[in-house]
């Protein structure tokens, strides 16, 4: 493990999950679902300002059920309140079967890029400061994303900040049956085929973070004023 007592990395959160119910390990950083539970886990770590990346690994998903990974503004108050119910929650949506996948939001789903299946790595990069998000599917960003540009959001989803003030990552698996979720937020609980470190130097991604993106822990918060 690349968590330390000098620098923690986010997992999630074992403390919010009244709705969720989910099943956590390897150091809260995999987690399986209940079946037929909508609502979202979330990161330990929110983030207020600057540049943040995730990875996030699929596994076990019962076919053609929907997976959404994404972030979270909004704190969910119902069993069936998914990613995405809220109009400050962006989630992306796999879609089994269709080949395309979903933007999920307000609880409304759009055409948004390429769907993905168990074993998959969805990145995230929330621009916290330009209020732009971005997301990517074995290192290819969707909707021909550019996280590195700024307020210009290059393909970037448009957000707005919700009642819980922070953003936090965050996972549903979207109707019954049940699903793991294996974090990444640079202390990997599975083997990369590459390691790669943000700018810092921190954290350990199969997909090399965008410039200005940083490992969600404990030694970053601060640096950038996140």
């Amino acid at each position: 493990t690349y968590d330390n007592p000098s620098n923690n990395f986010a997992t999630w959160n074992p403390l919010n999950n009244y709705y969720p119910a989910v099943t956590l390990s390897n150091g809260n950083t995999t987690l399986v679902t209940a079946s037929a539970v909508y609502a979202p886990s979330l990161s330990t770590l929110g983030m207020s300002a600057g540049k943040w990346y995730v990875e996030v690994k699929p596994t076990g998903r019962v076919a053609d059920k929907n997976n959404i990974i994404g972030v979270v503004s909004t704190q969910a108050t119902a069993a069936a309140q998914e990613l995405g119910n809220f109009a400050n929650d962006w989630g992306y949506e796999a879609k089994p079967g269709t080949g395309t996948g979903d933007l999920r939001n307000n609880n409304s789903s759009s055409t948004y890029g390429n769907t993905y299946d168990d074993d998959d790595i969805i990145g995230i990069a929330l621009d916290v400061d330009n209020l732009k998000l971005y997301f990517a599917k074995n290192g290819t960003w969707q909707n021909s994303g550019v996280p590195t540009s700024g307020a210009t959001g290059t393909g970037a989803v448009s957000i707005t900040t919700g009642a819980l003030g922070n953003w936090f990552f965050g996972c549903t698996y979207w109707t019954s049956g049940g699903c793991t979720f294996n974090a990444n937020f640079g202390n990997p609980p599975y083997v990369n085929t590459s390691d790669a470190a943000d700018e810092n130097g921190y954290g350990k991604f199969e997909y090399a973070p965008p410039s200005g993106y940083l490992a969600l822990c404990t030694k970053n918060l601060g640096s950038d004023g996140g």
